[in-house]
């Protein structure tokens, strides 16, 4: 069976959070059921993460999933919201964006990381992403990057 552009989409998507969820766990933190997340990051006392986590209301009134929330007692206590872009062919994603960060900026209830991979966008978009750091959009890395911001500490 041959796979469609949506498909292939979806799974080479799923690879970049993948990598992700490996580096996550590998800093120490521990899985917790989004259902369950806002009362373990008030009761433990160590990293917890969660994935497709309900953060709110968008700027249209729908409910907005993030990708991961993160919490760690000493470097994220207020949380941190890591949402995942890849784009590995051309398309139309490069008119999310401003949906997404409008949305990062006044609506997220945490600091927040884009990992933009895949090299599908327009380099411009990107160039635009990173212009739009501020409130509570704190990055924007590809994947090299971010590995490297999580050596550092990061996570």
């Amino acid at each position: 069976m041959e796979k469609t552009g949506g498909t292939i989409a979806n799974a080479t998507g799923k690879a970049q959070e993948n990598f992700i969820e490996n580096r996550i766990i590998s800093e120490g933190y521990v899985f917790v059921d989004k259902a369950k997340f806002l009362a373990a990051t008030s009761t433990l006392d160590q990293p917890v993460y969660t994935k497709q986590a309900f953060v709110g209301q968008s700027i249209f009134g729908t409910e907005m999933y993030c990708d991961f929330h993160l919490f760690h007692p000493e470097k994220h206590p207020d949380g941190l919201i890591i949402e995942s872009k890849w784009q590995q062919s051309v398309g139309s994603v490069d008119e999310k964006y401003p949906y997404l960060v409008l949305n990062i900026k006044t609506k997220y209830p945490a600091k927040t990381i884009i990992i933009l991979d895949g090299r599908g966008y327009k380099p411009k978009a990107k160039i635009w992403l990173r212009s739009q750091i501020g409130n509570n959009l704190i990055a924007v890395f590809d994947m090299s990057e971010f590995q490297v911001w999580a050596n550092k500490g990061g996570l």
